[in-house]
């Protein structure tokens, strides 16, 4: 059998398993030509690894990479498309917004294993049902909810401005706060100002705490330990409620953030795609370890889902319909059906872009300054930053 060599990333003990149980899998069946080494990198060293291997011209066959490193890499010729390697019936059974995000120049760098939803609200169904309101959908609602369920000693939601504001963004403006050629900022428009004004508006009603009682990334625990009654983090707080508060898990459910019209809410979505390296020798034999892993049996596929508690999601219809009616989640049906067909990829600018907007959020709260005069400081920076780097030649075609 012909050797492929798969490169993967270290992450949780359970995701570790799932992997060498696959190829394991993989490796036994006797109708394959193919067999697969594969090693795991902390991420800590990956890019060094990465980098040593490309310049020795050592590199795997396959290796994992997350989806907004795409256009990058298909820019530096890292990638192999795949159109052609892939059946098309496993190209036709991905979400369309997830078919866009594996797409350069027409083609398909890229087949997806996992989806994490940046911005998913939890709530404590509890407490809403005792104060006779309904789950939010509007941002009025939304502000009108946190106000009332403000106590003395709880505060009725968090709204932590870190770089989850991607996805607040792009549904309020319907574009990035910058030009889609990289040539000027783009953060102007009434639908930003509108923005400013709700999460301002928060902060005024002391609904939400001024200093952030968590972190972004672990805001579940909040929801959990009564010190809010609505927040805000990733899917991933599902496995840290499951893990740490299983009692508090009836008492909690998920739902999109809500929007200044009730319209969806386009959160960013992150996670990981398997890529082939542009130099192999082995590209048949690699894709089909991606197809046989990722794009076949739905049971397969979805037993990565099962193993994460549902806090991962996956890119494929088939998957989800197997899952819905495997596993009967009510946390995994909702955020499957209404929060990732409503995804969008993460950003590739420079973090600079993001961060001069996040200053001027932090202008509206902390410094009283408007809205508008808060997003022209902001276009400012970015003109600058743009002008000084040269930063529309710095776009990947």
């Amino acid at each position: 059998k012909t050797e492929i060599v798969v490169w993967n990333q270290i992450f949780e003990d359970w995701n570790r398993a799932w992997c060498e149980e696959r190829v394991a899998e993989f490796n036994a069946d006797p109708n394959q030509k193919y067999y697969v080494t594969q090693e795991f990198i902390d991420g800590a060293a990956w890019d060094e690894k990465m980098a040593a291997a490309r310049a020795a011209g050592t590199m795997p066959d396959v290796y994992l990479q997350s989806y907004n490193h795409l256009t990058p890499g298909v820019a530096n010729e890292y990638y192999l498309p795949l159109n052609d390697l892939i059946p098309q019936e496993q190209w036709d059974d991905l979400y369309d917004n997830v078919k866009d995000m594996i797409t350069v120049n027409g083609q398909y760098y890229a087949y997806p294993q996992l989806l994490e939803p940046a911005v998913v609200m939890y709530y404590r169904k509890d407490l809403l049902a005792e104060a006779g309101l309904e789950v939010p959908k509007t941002w009025d609602e939304f502000i009108a909810a946190a106000k009332a369920l403000t106590t003395d000693d709880m505060y009725g939601a968090t709204m932590n401005y870190e770089w989850s504001m991607w996805g607040w963004e792009y549904t309020a403006g319907g574009h990035w706060p910058i030009t889609d050629d990289w040539s000027a900022a783009n953060c102007q428009d009434q639908g930003y100002v509108d923005l400013l004004n709700f999460i301002g508006q928060l902060y005024a009603d002391e609904s939400v705490p001024l200093q952030a009682l968590e972190g972004y990334n672990g805001c579940a625990r909040l929801i959990c330990d009564e010190s809010v009654a609505m927040t805000f983090t990733g899917s991933w707080g599902i496995s840290s409620i499951l893990t740490d508060y299983p009692e508090m898990a009836d008492k909690i459910g998920v739902a999109p953030a809500p929007t200044k019209d009730g319209s969806p809410f386009k959160t960013t979505l992150g996670g990981w795609v398997y890529v082939i390296d542009a130099k192999t020798e082995n590209a048949e034999g690699a894709a089909a370890y991606i197809s046989w892993l990722l794009g076949e049996d739905a049971e397969r596929t979805g037993s990565f889902f099962e193993a994460a508690n549902f806090s991962k999601y996956s890119p494929r219809k088939s998957v989800d319909e197997y899952l819905t009616t495997a596993a009967d989640d009510e946390w995994m049906k909702l955020i499957s059906s209404e929060i990732v067909p409503n995804g969008v990829a993460e950003p590739i600018y420079a973090w600079d872009i993001s961060q001069h907007m996040l200053t001027a959020i932090g202008e509206v709260v902390t410094s009283g300054a408007t809205a508008e005069d808060a997003l022209a400081n902001a276009a400012d920076a970015i003109n600058l930053y743009i002008q000084n780097n040269d930063y529309a030649s710095k776009k990947p075609q």
